[in-house]
């Protein structure tokens, strides 16, 4: 009983330095002795450590492959495959009423997404970068502005840095909000077109892009203990258990088989 209580107010303490000032008065009504300070403070480093290692692996695994081939021109489109254009893209205009953060955080991951395939299919990006840059105006996080600035240089070493800004400006779990709708919104779009999508992947790229979803999923896991918040990410996440392709032939077939549920979660994501 005593250990679970230690777990709790360990939660609670790592909460002031992430998701909001509302968890420090919790923590300071836990009111723990010398002792039990010590402990939590053992435990909330361990937790913290896994933490970090985490956002760590995937910040290092931060290019999606399938974006990335995108961005690239490595996935081509013949004239007819153009002129057939994609019905499933977020429309821009949509995300104007968004209310809370993670919604827009989300927005941004899903709009950064879809702005390439509409880049992709000759349409019109305009529209996607004006909504991505008015939401980042309307959350005013600087951390986000300087990753969404400058990601294209080495995405790699901008998210990790915007990881950290993260935790210390006390928005980690929104740093968990963006990078889980992107990775689920990125499976949504490859479900659409799965040979077309899939076909300049190799193996590695599909299990680098079923691990980073996995990481994604155990540090919000871990975190939504600590904040109710992320329990909308979560469950959302939750389903995915089943993406653990390690060969590109066994992603495809297990995109085949979720993407009705792919959809589903996705349209979830801004609601």
């Amino acid at each position: 009983m005593k250990k679970i209580s230690l777990i709790l107010m360990a939660c609670a303490m790592i909460a002031v330095t992430s998701c909001g000032n509302n968890k420090k008065k919790a923590a300071q009504e836990a009111a723990p002795t010398t002792q039990e300070e010590f402990q939590i403070q053992q435990l909330e480093a361990h937790i913290q450590m896994q933490l970090d290692s985490i956002a760590a692996i995937f910040s290092a695994k931060a290019q999606d492959p399938f974006i990335g081939a995108a961005k690239e021109g490595k996935i081509v489109l013949t004239d007819s495959e153009k002129a057939i254009k994609p019905s499933y893209l977020i429309d821009p205009a949509s995300v104007a009423e968004l209310s809370t953060l993670a919604q827009r955080y989300r927005a941004i991951a899903m709009l950064s997404i879809d702005s390439e395939i509409a880049k992709l299919y000759e349409m019109p990006a305009d529209a996607y970068i004006a909504a991505i840059s008015k939401l980042a105006a309307d959350i005013n996080d600087s951390a986000l502005s300087n990753f969404l600035k400058n990601s294209q240089d080495n995405i790699s070493n901008e998210m990790s840095a915007l990881y950290k800004e993260e935790v210390k400006n006390g928005r980690v779990c929104l740093f968990w909000e963006l990078n889980g709708a992107t990775s689920i919104e990125s499976l949504y779009v490859l479900s659409q077109n799965i040979d077309k999508f899939t076909s300049t992947l190799t193996d590695d790229d599909a299990a680098n892009l079923t691990y980073r979803l996995i990481l994604a999923k155990q540090s919000v896991d871990q975190l939504v203990a600590f904040y109710p918040e992320l329990e909308s990410l979560s469950k959302s996440l939750a389903p995915l258990d089943v993406l653990n392709a390690m060969d590109l032939a066994e992603f495809k077939s297990q995109l085949a088989e979720m993407k009705g549920q792919l959809e589903v979660i996705r349209n979830g994501l801004l609601k």
